[in-house]
């Protein structure tokens, strides 16, 4: 009797779970709406105060009938939310200046895709130059599941900076003196460029035979040309730099971890595994940009342009490098030193202050000028 039972309760069970294994493969072929690109990156106008966006949303296959979709601004935290997961630093673009023309719209039968709607965004005038801004969108359906976790995009727009000034570098300098007991554990350099040519070893910035970012080294076997970070320990990049063009520079070095990373305009060239103590860039002849003065093996200057020069005492994440090429807040966790090198900071007969904590400097000859075209984000790609 027993025996009877536990076979129809088994049977049971099997029938169960094929029905269950049914009713899941028939669930994960019922049509569900997303948006396909869930970060989509906008133009800002050269001119004017408005920007209209094309937004559309698309299901996973084909249904014999009309679907109907619509879009509503999302909850503004979603920005800081994705902020934090992916440590980026955008802004929430507000509410109040955007707006969908139709909020309604519809996959026809047959397709995939739902006809375009159009969200307006106005005041654009009011946004920061230098920063970008997001703006979450959600996705609805009347006639479909709607993928969770699929149903949210995120609308990106850059204020552009312009940098119409920079500083030419022709076998000049700063010197720069750290208060005392200043040491860095892991760090951060930064400069955009533009070298008129390179001599056999031109220098950055940094703290020779401790540190230092630099661009050749004929007399140790490297190449002019060849961007080389110097000093405990070293390596170089695979490519040489081109003169008469605009490159971002950037070298990371995360004590942590030992990893050190080498970027050119935003993207990773070359990195290294260092184990280097904690670094006084005050040390022997001190640190420098542009040149080494009165070194006794060579003062190895640069020729060319420089701008947005800065130091770290945190290793910046690759987001963080892209996002703020042209650009920082001079009061920004972390930075140590900043010179944008275009005439707004302060300056004496020989000297020049940093913008981030005010150490004052010596200087040789700089000048500021005035570049034939600004310098934007489309000029170092």
């Amino acid at each position: 009797m027993n025996k009877h039972i536990f076979k129809h309760i088994a049977m049971g069970i099997a029938a169960f779970c094929v029905m269950s294994c049914q009713d899941s493969e028939s669930d994960l072929l019922k049509p569900k709406a997303y948006f396909e690109n869930n970060l989509q990156q906008v133009t800002m106008p050269s001119s004017g105060n408005t920007l209209t966006v094309d937004i559309t949303a698309r299901i996973s296959n084909k249904v014999n009938s009309a679907v109907a979709v619509s879009y509503s601004l999302a909850d503004p935290s979603l920005v800081a939310a994705y902020n934090s997961k992916y440590g980026t630093n955008y802004k929430t673009f507000k509410n109040e200046d955007a707006a969908f023309t139709k909020e309604a719209s519809s996959v026809e039968t047959g397709k995939l895709y739902a006809e375009k709607v159009s969200l307006t965004l106005k005041n654009l005038d009011k946004l920061e130059e230098g920063k970008t801004y997001m703006l979450p969108i959600q996705l609805h359906s009347s006639s479909v599941p709607v993928i969770e976790g699929e149903d949210i995009a995120y609308i990106l727009m850059a204020k552009p900076i312009k940098i119409t000034k920079a500083a030419l570098f022709y076998s000049d300098y700063v010197s720069v003196k750290f208060p005392s007991g200043t040491l860095f554990k892991s760090f951060t350099f930064e400069a955009l460029i533009n070298s008129m040519w390179f001599g056999d070893n031109s220098t950055i910035m940094g703290t020779e035979g401790l540190m230092i970012l630099r661009v050749g080294d004929e007399g140790g076997g490297i190449p002019s040309g060849i961007l080389q970070a110097a000093g405990r320990q070293h390596y170089e990049a695979p490519e040489k730099l081109q003169i008469n063009k605009w490159y971002h520079l950037a070298l990371t070095y995360d004590q942590a971890s030992g990893k050190t990373v080498m970027y050119v305009n935003g993207v990773k060239w070359a990195e290294s595994a260092w184990n280097i103590p904690s670094l006084d860039f005050n040390s022997d002849v001190g640190f420098n940009i542009g040149k080494i003065p009165s070194f006794p093996w060579g003062e190895r200057p640069f020729y060319g342009y420089m701008s947005e020069i800065r130091l770290w005492n945190v290793a910046r994440t690759e987001n963080q490098i892209k996002q703020n090429m042209l650009g920082v807040d001079p009061k920004s966790d972390g930075l140590e030193l900043y010179f944008k090198m275009n005439g707004t900071e302060k300056t004496g007969t020989n000297t020049i202050t940093d913008a981030a904590k005010g150490i004052e400097c010596r200087m040789s000859g700089i000048e500021i000028k005035q570049l034939d075209e600004p310098l934007t984000m489309e000029s170092i790609h």
